[in-house]
């Protein structure tokens, strides 16, 4: 007898279920996956599978049991580190002390005192004197803005003025009498010095005199440094 034939159907082919293949490409998957490891685990058993060198040749199944393991123990490790590591990241910082609550003041109540039967007498008026005015502070002394500068070095205070000539580039410091007590080299270093500074503000040449106008010491005329005179010498 003759297979009954199915009703005609309006679609090209039948109908499956694409999640129906997938339960059956995941089964098929999971059968393969099953017969490879039993495949392995009999060349495993046999020797076949190959090994490091180093490894004993009697001893060829049990190396990569051994090293799957010891595998399996690192990553379980690892995991335990990064699971401290966010347990301790997550503790809550310590709530600092409760502010002690302060009850609101209550306004102390005001005595109501009766009606006298007597007028108040009238108040004397008062003379109302004015406050004194403040006397204003004196001015702040204010330095010479290029002296401030050189004050920076000269902490010993020996320099007393300073002259500038902007159009010649000469700076003129007047010394204090301090100065020329100081011995011959010191008093080199500190001309030098102020050298120095003279040149970083603009001024190429630098005269030392004392509080008379003499000449004490000029910037050398071929080279660099100072060069010390005597009082009233114009070489």
């Amino acid at each position: 007898m003759a297979d009954p034939v199915p009703p005609p159907s309006d679609l090209p082919a039948p109908y499956a279920s694409p999640w129906g293949r997938l339960a059956q490409a995941l089964r098929a998957v999971l059968a393969s996956l099953r017969l490879k490891l039993r495949e392995l685990w009999r060349r495993n058993g046999e020797g076949d599978l190959s090994v490091p060198g180093f490894w004993p040749q009697g001893l060829a199944p049990l190396f990569w049991p051994l090293l799957l393991a010891t595998l399996l123990a690192l990553l379980l490790v690892l995991a335990g580190q990064a699971w401290r590591g966010l347990s301790h990241r997550a503790v809550r910082p310590p709530a600092g002390p409760a502010a002690p609550l302060v009850a609101p003041a209550t306004p102390a109540p005001t005595a109501v005192s009766a009606p006298d039967a007597t007028p108040p007498a009238a108040a004397t008026p008062t003379a109302i004197t004015p406050p004194l005015a403040k006397a204003d502070p004196p001015p702040a002394l204010e330095l010479d803005p290029l002296l401030a500068l050189l004050a920076e070095d000269d902490p010993q205070h020996l320099i007393a003025s300073a002259h500038p000539e902007p159009a010649q580039g000469l700076l003129m410091l007047t010394m204090a009498p301090t100065y020329s007590a100081l011995a011959q080299a010191s008093r080199g270093r500190w001309a030098e010095r102020w050298q120095e500074r003279a040149r970083g503000l603009g001024y190429e040449r630098l005269e030392l005199v004392d509080g008379q106008g003499r000449l004490l010491a000029r910037g050398a005329l071929v080279g660099s440094g100072m060069i010390l005179l005597d009082p009233g010498t114009s070489g």
